[in-house]
Parts: structure tokens; C-alpha cells; sequence
């Protein structure tokens, strides 16, 4: 899944083997720009993804430090060509262009240039081409103010088009070197990235993706540099470079599938850290940061360290008189009703905070807002409480043996219980402590404090769904089923059956009786506005059976086991990633008629992966005139490899196939 080769400053091993017995394999790309061949005009289908609607089948990427007035500078040349294939393949008639502009300031902005582009098509054997006007290109602001997203709209785009575009970014930011992005969500005929970075910089190479290491990608270093010269003090040096070649070929598209956070988190990627930066003449100086540096910095930012100590509510938790409180559940469960009373979370996540009492006036804040606050108040009542950093699983993945803030999303409260730690964040509405949002629950995530000696904790089970449900009933002669579903919902799950409540009102939103079979007779909830109780959640149905010629047959499972079209697919691309951890019951118990018997049952069938982290059960029995059914569904893992996927698919296949199998009643 993830693939890292560290490449220490300057001096490092040389990377994979070369290309020649690869390029042997794949017919050269077409770099002649401007002049797409009779073949691209003419293709109608992708050989390497037959039912694709469009195809990237070039583009190029060539990073450059050039020097302007003695001032260093990162030049990005991009070109790529586009061929779309069906008329849904429209869609991709564009290109999106992010950039940085700092609010403009000179010297830590970027500019994008030389942007141009044409369409091509062959009308009657006749080619046409469309060019790319002003009034073609949009901008747009994102949700980050410090970016900008350039939108060239490609004009005559259709079924059989080539597109073609180009543009230059000039970058005053000479230490971040952006990302390259292998991988897009069409498939990929051919891509190359070249860098070259002057040897007054160290820096460090991480390469991601699951084509990463296949026949499809390969990478070579070379030292054949032009020399760059700067002039300081009155005085001019050289230096050499060195230079990177990244090439892949019939790259998959990225595709969003069930179970997936964001598929670019896999994405084929090549990460790119400057490190140090020793300019002649000049001080060395040090970008990359260890862990505990990170820390250290993090503890004295303004809108992080310096806001952990802030807490405007000293005076109403001296009233509610929280500190006295015997037990800390006590003083906990009081701190976070305080803190929800005066502050509601504004739906932005963030790192870093706002001042307090500037937060506490607004009413409003971000997760990291709250949660800081939080921490003031949790310390103030005597407990040990510190925030914790995360990358959100639509992101990325925090690494342990490479530090960096450039994956950092996030922040949530850690309360340090001796034995145990508890966590809390801001944007959870619906539940008490240690319920964290689905998208939080990572593996690694790291606790800021001075002097930590255990700083990595894992999230995963701080969001478990436990559920039972219990189905009981009777069967009329006519076949029709009168029963009443009592569900309890703890955890994770009472967190979002209070949301799904709350949004939806009275409508019953359990999905496990949304059918055309059932009819809802009286829905009731207890609970809903208590988040120290599970929720409760009883629906009272009726179900008309098939009943022919004296013989009932009733379903094993009235309601689903497991979505079964989250295993529709033969294939998959990504990574399995389940939601949350799961535990849920079913259980039925259902009274037959009297003077009607069980003709014929189903058996049971119990289910599991090699390491036991799903299983899957269903055991059905006869108890004098009830027919009773016991199921268990338990998740113990959150992500599986893509190689785990027909394995999975095969079970729930054979688990949803046996829970169809039938009941069959018959009069004596």
C-alpha cells in the first residue's frame, strides 16, 4: 500500500533499474506537442481500459530551480494530452490549475503562465482545431484562502476529441517542492516527472502508490546537470544538481468505490522534502523538523501551545462547582455539558485555533477551537488532559520515520487516565467522551506534551458501532406477520442513530425496515437526548408473508444481514476501508400459527476471515411453535489490502446467499 525510499542528504543509494527492457515492452509516447498522430485522432477505445471514457495519453511534468536577479525560483512546465472516448468522457474537458498566492505578497506566491491549450478533431478527414481563449479560463477561490484553482474549460470538446494544454507556474516557494500526482481519475497511457534540485539542498524522497514497484512505474537518477550560478556578495558560484526521471505507464484510474475515504490517499504520488538549504556564503539552515521538534514548535504556536492554557470559563466552572465533583467521569461529563452550552461547533475541522474568548463570544468555533478549550478546562478541574494530532483517513497517513507538518489535518483532546486514555472532539454533537468522527479513526495519531515518552496512540476502536436488535412476533394463517423490532444502539452507533433522528424527525430512519415489504406501524425512541444512555429504538411493523395452498414461507432474515452492495463488484482498486469496527446482533424469535409446523429450515452457517477480524453468523432453531434466528456480524479491523477483497466478497456472497434461504410452513 505504501512504498518509502529515504534518500539522505545528497548522498544516497541510487535508485531502481532503468527502463530499457520496459520501454521494449510499450510502444514511445507521442512528445511532438501540437501535433497529435492519425492514430490518437482516430482511436475510438483505450486497449488497457476498454470501457474507459477518456484517456490521458501523455503528460509531462518538469520541475526546474532557475535563478532571476539572484533570487531562486521553482519552475513547473506542464503539458499533457487528453483523449475522449464517449460522450461521457466530456467531462474531462478541462484542467483544473492549483496554485499558492499568499494574499500576493512578492516573494512567497506563485504565478501560473504560458497556459494554453487547443482541441482537436477530425471532421470529415478534415482536422480542426479550437484554441483556447481568455474567456475560457476561470478562478476560483477553495476553501484554503492562501490557494487558487485556475479552470481551463476546453472549447468543441466531443467524442473523438484530443485535447492538449500547457502552463508554467513560477514559484517564489523554492523550499516546497509541490507534489507530483501520477495517477488522476482517468487512466493513464503515459506520464514522466523530471526534477532537478541544486546540490545547496538536502532533501528527502518518498514515492506512494499501489503501482509503485510493478512494471508500470520505474524511476532512475542521473548526474548529468546544467550548472546553476548565483551571484551574492559581490561574488558568483556554481554548483551542479542532480536530477530525478519518474515514469509510469497504463496507470489505473483513480476510481471511488464503496468503502473507500478518497482513493488519492493511495494514489501513485513522489513526495519531495527540502530539508536543509546551504546557499553560498551563507548560514546553513535546517527545514525538516524530528518529532519532538515538531512538538516543541507546536507547544509554542500562538493558535496551538499558547491556547492550552486559555480557559474564559473559569467563573461558570467555579459556579457549577465542577472541581468539587467526587469522581474525574463526574468532572468530565460536567466540563463537556459546560462547554457545549456556550459553544457549538461551527462545521470547519482545523489544527489550529482562534483566541478563546474571542471563540467563547462567538458561540461558535472549529473542532480545534473547542477542543482547546476543553483542555484549558479539563487541566483547570485537575485533570491531565493534551491534544493529539492527526492526518484524517481522506488524507493521508501519518509516517513515524519521517516527520513532517505537511500531512498534519487535525486536532483532538486526549485525556490521560493512568491506565487508560480517553478522547473528545468538537465536533461530535451526539455522544459523550471517546466517540470520535469515522474519519478520525486512524492508526496513528500523536500526542503533544512535554517530555513524551509514549507519544503514538491508536484511534481505531475510539468509534466502535454496537448494536443489537430483537425481532419478535406473530405469523397469522394468512401469512401475515405483526412484530415489533426493539434496537439498541451504543457507542459509535448511538452517536449516529441521534443525528439520523435528529435530522430526520419522526421518520423512521433504520434501514433495516426501509422496505416495500414492511409497513411501519409506530415508531418510538428513548434516549435520543442522553448521551450517557444507549439509544432505544422501538418499531412496530407488519409484514405480509407469501402464503399459497397452505404453506407459509417465511424469509430467515426479515431484515438485511449486510449491505451486499458493498460487495457488488468483481474487481476492486483500493483498499477495503471499513467505516468503523462493528458488533451487532440480530435476533428473531417469530410464533408460528397454531396447528402449522416447520416443513423444512435452513442451516446455519458461520463465516470468518483467516485472523478471525470479520465474522459472520447465522443459526437458526425451532423452539416448540417459535421459530427463532440468531445472527452476529463483528468487524474487528478497519482496512484491509485490495488483495483481501474476493476473499471478503466470497463470504458475504455465501452469508447473503444462506440468509435468503427460506422457512417453510406447512398445516399439520
Amino acid at each position: 500500500m505504501r512504498h518509502l525510499i529515504s534518500f539522505a542528504i545528497i548522498l544516497f543509494a541510487s535508485l531502481l533499474a532503468t527502463t530499457k527492457l520496459f520501454a521494449q515492452q510499450v510502444a514511445e509516447p507521442n512528445l511532438k506537442w501540437g501535433h497529435p498522430t492519425q492514430q490518437e485522432l482516430e482511436m475510438t477505445s483505450y486497449d488497457a481500459d476498454p470501457d474507459a471514457d477518456a484517456v490521458v495519453l501523455c503528460k509531462t511534468t518538469d520541475v526546474q530551480y532557475i535563478i532571476t536577479k539572484d533570487v531562486l525560483q521553482v519552475l513547473y512546465n506542464v503539458k499533457g494530452r487528453i483523449k475522449i472516448l464517449k460522450p461521457e468522457g466530456t467531462k474531462h474537458a478541462f484542467v483544473d490549475i492549483y496554485y499558492t498566492v499568499n494574499d500576493g505578497v512578492e516573494g512567497n506566491r506563485e504565478v501560473v503562465s504560458n497556459f494554453k491549450g487547443t482541441t482537436f478533431n477530425l471532421t470529415n478527414g478534415q482536422l480542426e482545431k479550437s484554441e483556447l481563449t481568455s474567456d475560457m479560463v476561470n478562478t476560483f477561490k477553495p476553501s484554503d484562502p492562501k490557494q487558487r484553482v485556475m479552470t481551463l474549460l476546453f472549447p468543441d470538446a466531443r467524442t473523438g476529441s484530443v485535447i492538449e494544454y500547457e502552463y508554467t507556474i513560477t514559484s517564489d516557494l523554492y523550499r516546497e517542492i509541490k507534489d507530483w500526482e501520477a495517477q488522476c481519475d482517468m487512466p493513464v497511457a503515459y506520464t514522466k516527472y523530471e526534477v532537478s534540485i541544486p546540490e545547496w539542498f538536502g532533501f528527502y524522497v518518498q514515492t506512494i502508490g499501489n503501482e509503485y514497484n510493478s512494471s508500470r512505474i520505474s524511476q532512475q537518477r542521473t548526474d548529468k546537470r546544467p550548472t546553476y550560478v548565483i551571484e551574492t556578495s559581490g561574488a558568483e558560484y556554481e554548483c551542479s544538481g542532480v536530477n530525478f526521471e519518474f515514469e509510469g505507464r497504463k496507470l489505473s484510474p483513480l476510481k471511488s468505490e464503496p468503502l473507500i475515504f478518497s482513493p488519492q490517499v493511495y494514489a501513485q504520488r513522489v513526495i519531495i522534502d527540502i530539508e536543509t538549504e546551504l546557499l553560498p556564503r551563507h548560514t546553513k539552515h535546517k527545514y525538516s523538523m524530528t518529532w519532538d521538534e515538531i512538538d516543541q514548535h507546536l507547544l509554542k504556536h500562538n493558535n496551538f501551545g499558547k491556547l492550552l492554557t486559555s480557559n474564559p470559563l473559569k467563573k461558570e466552572m467555579k459556579k457549577a462547582g465542577i472541581s468539587n465533583l467526587k469522581s474525574d467521569d463526574e468532572k468530565i461529563l460536567a466540563t463537556v455539558k459546560l462547554l457545549r452550552q456556550h459553544v457549538k461547533w461551527n462545521g470547519k475541522y482545523e489544527l489550529f485555533g482562534n483566541t478563546p474568548s474571542q471563540v467563547l463570544k462567538n458561540g461558535t468555533g472549529s473542532n480545534a477551537d473547542i477542543n482547546f478549550m476543553l483542555i484549558a478546562m479539563l487541566n483547570d478541574a485537575g485533570l491531565n488532559a493534551y491534544p493529539a494530532i492527526l492526518s484524517t483517513r481522506d488524507c493521508d497517513i501519518l509516517d513515524d520515520n519521517h516527520p513532517t507538518m505537511k500531512n498534519i489535518s487535525s486536532v483532538i483532546a486526549v485525556i490521560d487516565r493512568g491506565d487508560k486514555f480517553q478522547v473528545f472532539d468538537g465536533s461530535v454533537e451526539n455522544a459523550n467522551i471517546d466517540i470520535l468522527p469515522t474519519n478520525f479513526l486512524v492508526s496513528k495519531a500523536r500526542v503533544i506534551k512535554k517530555d513524551n515518552i509514549k507519544p503514538w496512540i491508536n484511534l481505531e476502536d475510539k468509534g466502535i458501532e454496537q448494536t443489537n436488535h430483537k425481532i419478535t412476533g406473530d405469523i397469522d394463517q394468512n401469512g401475515k406477520l405483526t412484530a415489533t423490532c426493539v434496537s439498541t444502539y451504543n457507542d459509535k452507533a448511538a452517536e449516529q442513530m441521534r443525528k439520523a433522528i435528529k435530522n430526520r424527525g419522526e421518520k423512521c430512519p433504520n434501514k433495516k425496515l426501509q422496505s416495500s415489504q414492511i409497513t411501519v406501524t409506530n415508531y418510538n425512541t428513548q434516549g435520543v437526548d442522553d448521551i450517557e444512555k444507549p439509544v432505544a429504538e422501538i418499531i412496530d411493523f407488519t409484514c405480509l408473508l407469501n402464503c399459497k395452498d397452505g404453506v407459509i414461507t417465511l424469509p430467515q432474515l426479515i431484515v438485511p444481514f449486510i449491505d451486499e452492495k458493498l460487495f457488488k463488484s468483481d474487481t476492486r482498486y483500493n483498499p477495503i476501508e471499513f467505516p468503523t469496527k462493528v458488533d451487532e446482533t440480530i435476533d428473531i424469535a417469530l410464533t408460528i400459527p397454531d396447528g402449522w409446523e416447520v416443513a423444512d429450515m435452513p442451516a446455519p452457517i458461520s463465516l470468518n476471515t483467516s485472523d478471525n477480524t470479520i465474522v459472520m453468523s447465522i443459526t437458526p432453531s425451532i423452539k416448540g411453535n417459535t421459530v427463532n434466528v440468531s445472527t452476529k456480524l463483528s468487524i474487528k479491523r478497519l482496512v484491509f489490502n485490495k488483495r483481501d477483497y474476493k476473499g471478503i466478497k466470497n463470504l458475504v456472497d455465501r452469508i447473503t446467499k444462506q440468509s435468503k434461504e427460506p422457512f417453510v410452513i406447512k398445516k399439520k
